[in-house]
């Protein structure tokens, strides 16, 4: 008592207080000390470090310090972690590709690993590096391989097929669209489709806005924006409770529906009805070894947030054709269509099974450089000491990786790096051929993602099929924007999802989209027809020799059977027995509905 009395020593005790807590702040609180060979941004309080100098777009005021100093990569302190920010293509690709052997690992952050993911794996991406994580991988790999791929075409053409007849559908008088629920469903179901062997009808069912709706509460919590809790450890106690109980609240809803997903396919295998989806694969496969944990985290990394890069993708690149820079980009790319194909017809079945539009592979490529669907992503970890340029860089720091500023670098891509430009990737020139990894939206180097090509031939078929059914044009009350920045709805998310806006579809050729669907039903005919009675859902795991036929362009089966003088007289034929195939299609209809 006497002590706290006594003002002496009562001063005396303060001061040593404080002395302590400057020490503790100023040598001990963050994990690594600085990096000497890597400049540091300067200011940053003693608790938060940078982090309250970010702002509310982290990925921007990144590039801004790096522009203002022309560093092409610094360090900051986040809370108590220090991190290495990456800002140009070189620097990324030395760091991330050139020594991807040390820089493999992911960080554990509180608020996903510890709080999100505590009753569920987490998602394959966002683990740290160990041999668990490797085995997953290598999985994932083997199941979007270029054979893979193939054999998703079905799945593919479904999707896309649904999605053009569900804009034509909202459209159908002229009306103004707003696509962003249409590419939601698509990319949604072709990871559903290819996880669970299950999909959804209606933009408008449940359980389909509750998965969408939760993935895009799961990715916040990967933000460094959104999670202050993460680097400032006294948060996680007297400030953010609400930001957990939300972590919490989605964690169970999560778990919930995952379980009832994995559930079913679990069902199907004890009765014999073993669809083929990577969870049934998964399941049943015993050369790898997998655990149930290993598949939940397979799976469940997809499901709860790996289809938002597909949808932010896509409804990006919509909004850029329904700009009016974009009229001329439709025109570019339906020329260039139909100079390698025939018939629209024709360029229409083909374009789920090949790739041979050049302009559209690098309007896909365009979209993904100029709109990365993480403009600051998933950090990365140091996972062995290593030297860069003098610096010596240790184990356990935390890297981040600016993919708006690096694709947007003008050293790689020239003066006009901030504009939407297609063309150049259309160059042949050695000199301004842009190097690999080409950009780096998909992250690069080991722990780049699993699912690369797979993601790209759904865009390529995404924008391929729209260009050549519509004429897109923007709205005059609520158009697109397009530029790389303001575009994004919400810069504290992790995934840049774009603002609101309609637009008008308009079909090109209306007698060559009203024969395109008809041939696209009838596989799906030969799909529903292949499926299990019991079955609740669409399986796209066909086994049946005439479905897998179905999959590739029926006209060039005719083609062979017939002879190209006779295409007329057999497309006549095709057409006709489509007709009744589709009629049988549209009455079992009445009495088959597939849903989830």
């Amino acid at each position: 008592m006497f002590f706290f009395l006594n003002p002496l020593a009562a001063t005396i005790f303060a001061l040593v207080l404080f002395l302590g807590g400057l020490i503790y702040f100023q040598y001990y609180y963050v994990d690594f000390a600085e990096i000497k060979g890597i400049p540091e941004i300067p200011g940053g309080s003693f608790v938060y470090g940078h982090l309250d100098l970010l702002g509310h777009d982290h990925p921007t005021v990144l590039q801004q310090w790096a522009d203002e100093n022309s560093w092409p990569l610094y360090q900051v302190r986040l809370g108590n972690r220090r991190a290495v920010v990456l800002n140009t293509f070189q620097v990324a690709r030395d760091w991330l590709v050139t020594n991807q052997a040390s820089t493999l690992d992911r960080p554990w952050l509180y608020t996903f690993h510890g709080v999100v993911s505590k009753t569920s794996a987490s998602a394959i991406g966002t683990n740290p590096w160990n041999e668990t994580t490797k085995k997953q991988r290598r999985v994932v790999a083997s199941l979007t391989n270029a054979p893979a791929i193939k054999r998703l075409e079905p799945l593919l053409d479904l999707e896309t097929t649904e999605m053009l007849l569900g804009l034509h559908q909202a459209g159908s008088q002229g009306q103004e669209v707003m696509p962003h629920v249409f590419q939601k469903r698509l990319a949604l179901n072709i990871v559903m489709m290819f996880c669970y062997g299950k999909r959804f009808v209606n933009i408008d069912d449940s359980m389909l806005i509750q998965i969408l709706s939760d993935a895009s509460v799961i990715s916040s919590f990967r933000s460094t924006n959104s999670n202050s809790q993460d680097y400032v450890p006294y948060l996680r106690i007297f400030k953010n409770q609400e930001r957990m109980s939300v972590a919490t609240e989605v964690r169970s809803r999560r778990d919930a529906w995952l379980a009832k997903l994995l559930q079913k396919v679990e069902e199907e295998i004890r009765e014999g009805n073993v669809s083929n989806c990577m969870a049934a694969n998964l399941l049943t496969n015993t050369e790898d070894k997998l655990s149930k944990q290993d598949v939940k985290t397979i799976i469940g990394g997809l499901v709860s947030g790996g289809f938002e890069t597909t949808f932010a993708s896509a409804i990006a690149g919509i909004g850029l054709l329904a700009s009016p820079e974009g009229q001329s980009i439709q025109k570019r790319a339906y020329d260039d269509i139909m100079s390698v194909y025939a018939k629209p017809e024709e360029a229409y079945r083909q374009s789920v099974c090949e790739e041979k539009s050049e302009y559209v592979a690098a309007f896909v490529k365009e979209v993904l450089r100029h709109y990365p669907p993480l403009h600051l992503m998933v950090p990365r970890q140091v996972y062995r000491d290593f030297e860069y340029r003098g610096a010596h860089i240790p184990k356990g720091v935390m890297i981040l990786t600016n993919a708006q500023a690096i694709n947007h670098d003008p050293v790689i891509f020239g003066l006009d790096a901030y504009e939407f430009n297609p063309d150049r990737w259309l160059s042949h020139d050695p000199e301004t051929t842009i190097p690999s990894p080409f950009h780096f939206s998909f992250g690069a180097g080991g722990r780049s993602c699993t699912a690369i090509n797979f993601l790209n031939r759904i865009l390529y078929s995404i924008f391929f099929r729209l260009i050549l059914s519509y004429k897109i044009t923007g709205s005059k009350e609520m158009p697109p924007v397009t530029h790389h920045i303001d575009y994004n709805k919400d810069t504290t998310a992790q995934s840049a999802i774009p603002k609101d806006f309609k637009a008008v579809f308009a079909v090109r050729d209306q007698a060559a989209f009203d024969r395109s669907p008809i041939w696209f039903r009838a596989s799906i005919y030969l799909q529903i027809m292949n499926q299990a009675p019991k079955s609740s859902a669409l399986s796209f795991g066909c086994k049946s020799p005439i479905a897998s036929e179905l999959a590739c362009p029926l006209q060039n089966t005719l083609d062979k059977m017939i002879g190209g003088h006779q295409r007329d007289l057999a497309f006549m034929v095709e057409i006709m027995a489509h007709i009744v195939v589709l009629a049988i299609f549209l009455w079992r209809q009445t009495t088959f509905q597939p849903s989830i």
